[in-house]
C-alpha cells in the first residue's frame, strides 16, 4: 500500500507534488533565519512548489566540541516559533533528546529522527507517540531495507505520518555514496521517500574538526532523485555557505535555487503519469464527456482585484484556456459552477466558446441532475475540478473528482486525483492534458504543433 502523508494543507507520497523541504542547517539568529525562511516561502509560492522550512535549533551531533551548536531548545523553539507565525509557513526540526520532544511538538509541523538515532527505540517511540508527522532519516550505516524496521517501530505506536529520507551511505573514509535504487526500496515500505541532496555530498568529519561537503554535486543528485521517483526533496540553504555556522560546504546559495527548482518540478512533471496511470484513474478519465469548473482558485488562483471604482477584476491563465480549447476540439464539454458572480468570467468563457456557466452557486452538487439532463451526459461520465468547501457537495456525485495541488485539506480527502500544479497556474490545462492523453485524444488534437 502506497500511504499519503497529510500535513496541513500539503499531501506527501505518489502521485501528488513534489514537495521541498528546506533552509539552514542551524539557526544563526533570528534575522538570517527569518530571511531564508521568508525568500524561500516567496520562492517556492511562485513555482508552486509544497514547502516546509527547516531548521535546526540545537546540533547535537557536530563533530568537534569546539563547533556551533546553535541558540538550543529554549530560545530556538521561540524563534522557529514566531517565524511560523510571521509567515504561515510548516516548520520541521531535528530533535536529539527524549526530554525535549514535548515541547518541540507543541511548535513543530513535523519531528526529524537524526540518522545517528534511527535505531533508538525508546527515542522513536516516544518522538511517534506526539501524533505529529514523523521524518525519520536514514542512518548512513544502514541499508535501505533496513528502514523497515524503523517504519514498525513508530506504526506500532499509532503513529501514521512516516516519512523516510535517504541521505547516502557511508562506504569509505570521510565520503558518502548516494544509491539510488534505495529510494524505490524504501517506497516499498509504503511511505514517501525524501532525498537529501546536500547532505549526501557531506564529508562527515573531513574537514580537520569539522565536516567537508562538495555542494556543486548536490543539483545533481537531487535532478537523478527525482528522476529517480524521490517524493520530495531536502536542501540545506544558506545566503552565503562559505561563512554558515553548520555545514557550509554542502549547502547551496539561495541565488542558485530558482533554477534547480524549476529543474525538478519539470522533472517531476515529465514522469507525473504515475498520478494519473493507476488503475482506477485512468479508467474514469476514459469515461469522462464533461469537465465542470469552480473558478476562483481553480481557473484563477483565488486573488480578486478591484479597481478604484469597485469593478472586478480576475487572471485567467492562458495555458488553462488553451488547455480547454484542446478539451473541446475533442469533443468532451466544459462548464463552470461558481459561487459569486463576475463580468470577467462572463468574458473569459465567450472568449474560450465555453456556455455552460453557471454562477452564484451555494449547494453545487443540488444543481448536478440538472447539468447532467442538460447536457444529456451520466455523472460517471462528468469531471469536476474543485478547490474548497463548497466543491465538496459535487465532488461526492461526480465520476472523477479532482482537487488543484493547492487546495484545502478536506476536498483533497474526497478527491480521486491531484494536480502538480496550483490553481490559476496550470492546473485545469494539466487535468484537460490527462483526459485527453486517456482517451487516446491527444494527438489527434495537439498532432499539427508537435
Amino acid at each position: 500500500m502506497d500511504h499519503t502523508v497529510k500535513m496541513e494543507h500539503i499531501l506527501v507520497g505518489k502521485g501528488h507534488p513534489l514537495i521541498l523541504i528546506s533552509g539552514p542547517c542551524v539557526i544563526e539568529d533570528y534575522e538570517t533565519t527569518f530571511g531564508i525562511a521568508s525568500f524561500l516561502k516567496e520562492l517556492t509560492r511562485k513555482l508552486g512548489i509544497p514547502f516546509v522550512f527547516k531548521a535546526s535549533y540545537d546540533k547535537a551531533n557536530r563533530t568537534s566540541i569546539r563547533s556551533f551548536r546553535g541558540p538550543g531548545m529554549t530560545d530556538g523553539l521561540e524563534i522557529l516559533n514566531r517565524i511560523k507565525s510571521e509567515l504561515g509557513i510548516s516548520i520541521l526540526s531535528d530533535v536529539h533528546r527524549i526530554s525535549e520532544i514535548a515541547l518541540a511538538a507543541r511548535v513543530l509541523d513535523i519531528i526529524q529522527i537524526p540518522a545517528f538515532l534511527c535505531r533508538q527505540t525508546d527515542f522513536i517511540l516516544a518522538v511517534a507517540k506526539t501524533g505529529k508527522p514523523v521524518n525519520i532519516k536514514k542512518g548512513q550505516f544502514l541499508a535501505p531495507w533496513d528502514m523497515a524496521n524503523v517504519v514498525e517501530k513508530v506504526s506500532s505506536a499509532g503513529n501514521s505520518r512516516i516519512l523516510l529520507t535517504e541521505r547516502g551511505s557511508m562506504f569509505g573514509y570521510n565520503n558518502l555514496v548516494a544509491d539510488f535504487r534505495g529510494i524505490k526500496i524504501m517506497q516499498d515500505t509504503g511511505w514517501p521517500v525524501i532525498f537529501d541532496a546536500t547532505h549526501s555530498v557531506q564529508l562527515p568529519g573531513g574537514a580537520s574538526g569539522s565536516s567537508g561537503g562538495q555542494r556543486e554535486f548536490a543539483p545533481i543528485l537531487a535532478r537523478a532523485a527525482v528522476a529517480a521517483g524521490a517524493d520530495g526533496i531536502f536542501l540545506e540553504v544558506h545566503t552565503d555557505p562559505d561563512k554558515a555556522l553548520c555545514d557550509g560546504p554542502n549547502s547551496l546559495r539561495l541565488d542558485s535555487l530558482h533554477e534547480l527548482l524549476s529543474q525538478l518540478k519539470a522533472i517531476r512533471n515529465a514522469v507525473k503519469d504515475a498520478n494519473f496511470l493507476k488503475p482506477d484513474i485512468s479508467e474514469k478519465l476514459r469515461r469522462i464527456k464533461l469537465v465542470l469548473l469552480d473558478v476562483d482558485g481553480v481557473l484563477t488562483d483565488g486573488s480578486i482585484i478591484y479597481s478604484d471604482s469597485g469593478a472586478e477584476t480576475k487572471g485567467f491563465n492562458v495555458r488553462d484556456g488553451l488547455g480547454l480549447r484542446f478539451l473541446m476540439k475533442a469533443g468532451i464539454k466544459a462548464g463552470i459552477i461558481t459561487g459569486r458572480t463576475s463580468d470577467a468570467l462572463r468574458h473569459r468563457c465567450k472568449n474560450l466558446g465555453i456556455d455552460l456557466i453557471f454562477e452564484g452557486i451555494i449547494d453545487k452538487g443540488a444543481l448536478l441532475e440538472q447539468i447532467l439532463k442538460q447536457t444529456g451526459v451520466s455523472a460517471e461520465e462528468v469531471a469536476f475540478v474543485g478547490d474548497d468547501l463548497l466543491d465538496i457537495s459535487v465532488m461526492k456525485r461526480v465520476g472523477l473528482a479532482i482537487a488543484v495541488a493547492d487546495a484545502h485539506d478536506t476536498v483533497l480527502g474526497h478527491a480521486d486525483m491531484m494536480t502538480i500544479c496550483r490553481g490559476g497556474a496550470g492546473a485545469v490545462r494539466e487535468v484537460c492534458e490527462a483526459i485527453l492523453k486517456a482517451q487516446g485524444l491527444w494527438e489527434k488534437v495537439v498532432g499539427k504543433y508537435l
